[in-house]
């Protein structure tokens, strides 16, 4: 991944985030042969988004060369939208890394965690 894919990923998760107590967290590993949900989970934790009250991180594995990726959310997050809302971007975001566009695939999984976010953990507006 180049530098300006990097951040063209931070700006859009910068986005998600805004005005939502939410957090999105984006991993690509190199490795050929992996269990991505299983991997996701790891990372999750090694990334510390379980200690972000309400409970409201999200994890974005992807593993190009093994082909396969992985959306996770933490507790409040999921129970607020549900396995209904995982499968379906799991499902749109699915065509782009079947096509190889990783970075498309990415930040349209940003865009929809995003959009939970903001339905259900909107910040209140500053003055």
């Amino acid at each position: 991944m180049t530098k300006a894919e990097r951040a063209e990923i931070a700006h859009a998760i910068a986005q998600a985030e805004d005005g939502t107590s939410g957090r999105i967290a984006v991993r690509v590993i190199p490795d050929r042969s992996v269990d991505a949900f299983e991997r996701a989970k790891r990372e999750f934790g090694a990334l510390k988004l379980h200690r972000y009250e309400p409970r409201n991180g999200a994890l974005i594995l992807v593993a190009p060369n093994a082909r396969q990726f992985a959306i996770i959310g933490d507790n409040e997050l999921h129970e607020r939208v549900g396995d209904v809302f995982w499968s379906d971007v799991v499902k749109e975001s699915q065509p782009y890394f079947a096509r190889a566009e990783t970075q498309a695939g990415i930040l349209y999984a940003i865009a929809r965690i995003g959009e939970a976010l903001r339905q259900n953990f909107a910040e209140p507006a500053t003055s």
